[in-house]
């Protein structure tokens, strides 16, 4: 193994190990770190399929191999934190995932206080349902008393090509010669501790003499020899050299050994061929042998589930199956991890028949779990399924991994983050099949941002639905958010909205205007200028505010003919900073025409373009007012007499002379004081 590959992985380890100082599990920072692990992880699997590392003081031992890490400032700072935590020794298993990095970074950076409470780092991380990563499995030195006595080894010198070459003939002098027993173990434990130190270029040709030399001894001899051998990385490639037989008859041994771990290095250290060819014989021996493969996290190993029956793929899968059942949900939780990952691996081998079968029992579970935080823990890895279905056009696989949450979320007592966390699910998938999902959660108080954020991510695919949210609201907080989400969906929803406009429903109608005012795109002006004939004067108003907001000054004149009141004044209210005096002036005739607010308005955008020429209509319109003592018409007589003040010409004064005379006496004391304002 090259240390860099070693040395990058324990980087990587340092650097996740900060951030999870720093950052919440599900922070982008963190999910970008243990992505970066399991590309490092990776690397170090392709090579062997489970490793441990022990940390002693400033050295890193790999398997047989010994790193020195004093000058090495990142990891050498992680080193001294794992001996405060009393991190000895790490161990990674085939079949790692996201949630176990995850929760690895989160035990290591825990304080320490907290990782008492579950007694040791190594309980903390077992408590999370880790079991791929172990902490603290292996031990170092000697048991004494109870007591740990560390002790450092002197490295061992590396041989040279001929003292290698010198032990492999020595080893096949002894078995020509018939000697077996210890001193052919002994010999035989050296040649391999020689060939293991060696450069990695020289090992297989190394390995495959030695091989060579094993298949001359006599099969209870050979057996001997390797049944109690230890399994480092050079002796599980020498044995992948062995004839089929040879294997065959050491795999039974460990079997009977109940050698787990040996068995799954042998059968990992396999070529295809050679595995597809000793299976069948291994079938005959061990009937559940596939059962047993599965239990150890192998029989859906690309290797494997490529060279085996379809039966007997579906027989290994029934322990994972089995797992879906128990009461403890622990364990249903890591069935139904188990059961992900297995699917997502026939996925991408495109054997979709097998994925689909596995779908549809990891849904049904799914939809089943009464559990809460089990849903939650299989999220992620729900999601990375979900991509990997989409990523090879399974649309059937996709949709039907959806389906559970209709049922989940129609439950109560749901917990806010868990809500959070299927929405943020169901938004990535983009699939338009959530939508009426992603829609029901406006319902509830307490998540509304992140359901907006969602849905506006559909873009133009959510504005059907949440217009057929809107149409059927009644509810006015629900009708706010929909308005809302529409408009930020923008103008992406233009013409979906539009052509909705001919909506039986007035307020849907008038809401489908205000969002199209709010999106402020002014080539649609002329597509609403019919509407200015609504039956609904709601909606005309709704209209002219959005010719307001879009400064529409055609459409706003226009409105100025509305029989409404209430629209001809917004309408007033939108001209007043396009019109010029001209304009204004052809405006005067509104003074004839009823209503209070419409002539407060007319009055505002008189004073507010100094129109002189209005001086003696506004004078007629205040005579007009002299026989009305309401509040109403209090204000309009203020009104127009400030705005005659403004003019400031000699008609003016005139005027204000003229109602100083007058019988009302709100006019005439009015008059007098704007008289002694503008002398």
């Amino acid at each position: 193994m090259e240390q860099s590959i070693v040395n990058d992985f324990l980087k990587e380890i340092a650097v996740g190990f900060r951030s999870a100082k720093s950052y919440p599990p599900g922070h982008p920072v963190m999910d970008k770190v243990i992505n970066n692990t399991i590309t490092h992880l990776n690397k170090l699997f392709a090579e062997i399929p489970e490793f441990s590392m022990y940390f002693l003081e400033q050295t890193v031992i790999f398997q047989d191999q010994k790193f020195d890490m004093a000058r090495n400032i990142a990891v050498k700072s992680l080193l001294d934190t794992f001996r405060k935590i009393e991190v000895n020794s790490l161990t990674f298993e085939s079949g790692v995932s996201s949630d176990d990095i995850r929760n690895m970074y989160e035990v290591i950076s825990s304080p320490k206080l907290k990782i008492k409470q579950y007694g040791s780092v190594a309980d903390m991380l077992v408590s999370k349902g880790t079991t791929k990563i172990k902490i603290n499995a292996v031990k170092f030195g000697i048991q004494t008393g109870g007591a740990v006595q560390m002790t450092t080894a002197k490295p061992e010198a590396v041989k040279s090509q001929s003292e290698i070459v010198e032990a492999i003939k020595n080893l096949k002098d002894l078995v020509e010669a018939g000697i077996t027993g210890l001193e052919l173990k002994t010999k035989f434990s050296e040649v391999a501790r020689d060939i293991a130190s060696a450069p990695a270029q020289s090992r297989q040709s190394y390995s495959e003499a030695v091989a060579r030399i094993l298949e001359q001894l006599p099969a209870e001899h050979r057996i001997e020899l390797l049944r109690d051998v230890e399994l480092k990385p050079f002796v599980l490639k020498l044995l992948s050299k062995l004839k089929d037989e040879t294997l065959v008859e050491l795999i039974m041994a460990k079997a009977e050994q109940k050698g787990d771990k040996d068995f799954k290095g042998i059968i990992s250290g396999m070529g295809e061929e050679k595995f597809a060819r000793i299976m069948p014989v291994l079938k005959e021996k061990i009937p559940d042998v596939y059962k047993y493969l599965a239990q150890l996290g192998l029989v859906l190993s690309e290797k494997m589930s490529t060279t085996v029956s379809k039966e007997d793929l579906r027989n290994s899968i029934i322990p994972y199956y089995n797992m879906l059942d128990s009461q403890n949900a622990h364990v249903r939780e890591e069935g139904l991890k188990s059961l992900i990952t297995i699917a997502g691996r026939f996925v991408k081998q495109g054997n979709y028949e097998m994925a689909d079968e596995i779908i549809q029992r990891i849904t049904a579970a799914i939809e089943q779990e009464s559990v809460a935080m089990v849903l939650t823990e299989v999220i992620d890895q729900l999601r990375e399924l979900y991509n990997l279905c989409a990523a090879n056009k399974q649309k059937k696989s996709c949709d039907k991994l959806l389906e559970p949450f209709n049922k989940i979320l129609g439950r109560g007592g749901l917990s806010v983050q868990f809500k959070k966390k299927v929405i943020k699910f169901l938004s990535e998938t983009g699939n338009r099949i959530v939508l009426p999902m992603l829609f029901s959660f406006l319902w509830e108080s307490g998540i509304y941002p992140e359901v907006r954020t969602a849905i506006v991510k559909f873009g133009k695919d959510a504005v059907s639905e949440a217009l057929l949210t809107l149409k059927e609201a009644e509810e006015m907080f629900l009708r706010t958010k929909l308005v809302d989400i529409l408009k930020n969906i923008g103008k992406e929803s233009i013409e979906i909205l539009i052509e909705n406009l001919d909506s039986g429903e007035w307020f849907l109608r008038r809401n489908i205007i205000a969002i199209l005012g709010e999106i402020g795109d002014q080539s649609i002006v002329d597509r609403l200028l019919p509407y200015l004939e609504d039956e609904d004067d709601r909606v005309r108003l709704e209209l002219v505010r959005t010719f307001r907001r879009l400064g529409y000054e055609s459409g706003l004149l226009k409105a100025l003919k509305d029989v409404s009141i209430e629209v001809k004044t917004e309408a007033l209210k939108g001209l007043r900073k396009s019109v010029d005096e001209e304009k204004v002036k052809e405006l005067l005739s509104l003074f004839k025409e009823k209503g209070d607010s419409l002539h407060t308005e007319l009055l505002g955008l008189i004073g507010h373009k100094r129109v002189a020429e209005a001086a003696e209509p506004i004078a007629e319109f205040l005579k007009s007012l002299e026989s009305r003592d309401d509040t109403a018409a209090e204000e309009l007589k203020e009104v127009g007499i400030m705005t005659l003040a403004k003019l400031k010409t000699k008609k003016v004064r005139i005027i204000l002379e003229q109602l100083k005379l007058s019988k009302d006496r709100t006019l005439k004391t009015l008059a007098a004081e704007a008289l002694k304002r503008i002398s």
